[in-house]
C-alpha cells in the first residue's frame, strides 16, 4: 500500500515517544541523594536535512536514509555509521536491496526487495549486486521480479554480498519519476550519551501500536534476536527533570553500537526529586540506591544516531 510518511514521523520533541521523556517535571517533597548531572545544550531544531537515496520498488519511487553498515571499508566510503552489531542473522534473512554495478539504463537507482507495510520489510537490508552480461542492452530495472527474471534468461547475475546496511525507507511513493532533491527534512530526536548530546532519527519499531501512535513504520522483522541483545535507549517517563530527553547506552564508534535498540522505561520512585540524566551508568547507579527503576519491555526500535556532538 502505498503512502507518504508524514512528517511528524516519530518521536519529535513535544510529541510521541520522546516528548514522554521529556515530560514535565514535578517537585516531590523529598529530594534526590544523588546529585544532579552537568548540564548539556539541547539544540532547538526539530528537524535535519539528510542525504536521501532513491530506488523503485514494484514500478514506484520509494525514498530512504542510509545511516549504517557492517562493512568497515563501506562505511568509510559513503560517510556513514560502521555497525558490526547490525549483523544478528546470516545476510540472506534480510529483504534484498539491489545495487546496479558497470553499465546500466539512464538514471538507474537501487531497487528495493520491499518497502513499509509488507510482511517481511525491515529497514535492514542485504545488499545485493547487479551486473549485465557484455552485449546485452540494460534497460531500466524497476522491480525486484525483473531482474530475477532477466538472471533466469541469462542477462544478468545476481551476487549476494555479506554486507547488512541500515537504509530506512522515509517516504513510500506512487510516482516512476525520480526525485531531483539530493537532501531530505527529518524530525530529529536529541538525547544523552556520557553527557554529550547526540542526534538520532527514529523510523521503525517492532510494536504495532507504537507504530500507529508515532506515525512510523512498522517492522516486527526488526526482533531477529531477544530484544534484550540491543543497546538500550532510555526512556523517562513520568516526572522528570526539565528537558529530559532520551539517554542512550551507546553511539557509533563504540563495539556495541547498532541503530537498533531495546526500549526501556525509566521511572523516579515517588518521594525522589528528579534530577538530569545524562548517562547509562548514571541511570543503573540510581537504580541501585532505589531512587529509580529501570524496566525493560520487548520493543525494539530503529533509530540511526546521525550525529556525535563532543
Amino acid at each position: 500500500m502505498a503512502r507518504i510518511l508524514p512528517k511528524g514521523i516519530v518521536l519529535v520533541m513535544a510529541t510521541a515517544l520522546a516528548a514522554v521523556a521529556c515530560s514535565k517535571s514535578s517537585t516531590p517533597s523529598a529530594t534526590s541523594s544523588s546529585p544532579a548531572a552537568p548540564t548539556a545544550a539541547i539544540p532547538t531544531a526539530t528537524t535535519i536535512f539528510q542525504p536521501v537515496v532513491y530506488g523503485f520498488y514494484d514500478g514506484h519511487v520509494d525514498a530512504m536514509l542510509s545511516t549504517d553498515v557492517t562493512s568497515k571499508a563501506q562505511a568509510d566510503a559513503l560517510h556513514i555509521n560502521y555497525s558490526p552489531a547490525l549483523l544478528t542473522q546470516p545476510a540472506g534473512k534480510f529483504p534484498s536491496l539491489y545495487q546496479i554495478m558497470g553499465p546500466a539504463a539512464p538514471h538507474q537507482p537501487v531497487v528495493f526487495g520491499s518497502e513499509p507495510g509488507e510482511s517481511d520489510y525491515s529497514p535492514l537490508w542485504q545488499e545485493i549486486t547487479v551486473r549485465w552480461k557484455a552485449g546485452v542492452k540494460p534497460v531500466l530495472l524497476v522491480k525486484d521480479d525483473q531482474i530475477k527474471e532477466l538472471a533466469s534468461k541469462g542477462k544478468l547475475t545476481i551476487t549476494p554480498t555479506p554486507a547488512v546496511l541500515d537504509c530506512p525507507i522515509v517516504s513510500v511513493g506512487t510516482s516512476s519519476s525520480l526525485p531531483t532533491a539530493t537532501t531530505i527534512s527529518q524530525p530529529v530526536v536529541y538525547g544523552f550519551y556520557d553527557g554529550h548530546v547526540d542526534t538520532m532519527l527514529s523510523t521503525d519499531v517492532t510494536s504495532k501500536a507504537q507504530a500507529d501512535a508515532q506515525h512510523i513504520n512498522y517492522s516486527p522483522a526488526l526482533l531477529t534476536q531477544p530484544a534484550n541483545k540491543f543497546p538500550s535507549l532510555y526512556q523517562i517517563m513520568g516526572p522528570a527533570a526539565p528537558h529530559q530527553p532520551v539517554v542512550f547506552g551507546s553511539e557509533p564508534g563504540e563495539s556495541d553500537y547498532s541503530p537498533l535498540w531495546q526500549e526501556i522505561t525509566v521511572k523516579w520512585k515517588a518521594g525522589v526529586k528528579p534530577v538530569l540524566l545524562v548517562k547509562d551508568d548514571q541511570i543503573k547507579e540510581l537504580a541501585s540506591k532505589g531512587e529509580l527503576t529501570i524496566t525493560p519491555t520487548p520493543v525494539v526500535l530503529d533509530c540511526p544516531i546521525v550525529k556525535v556532538s563532543s
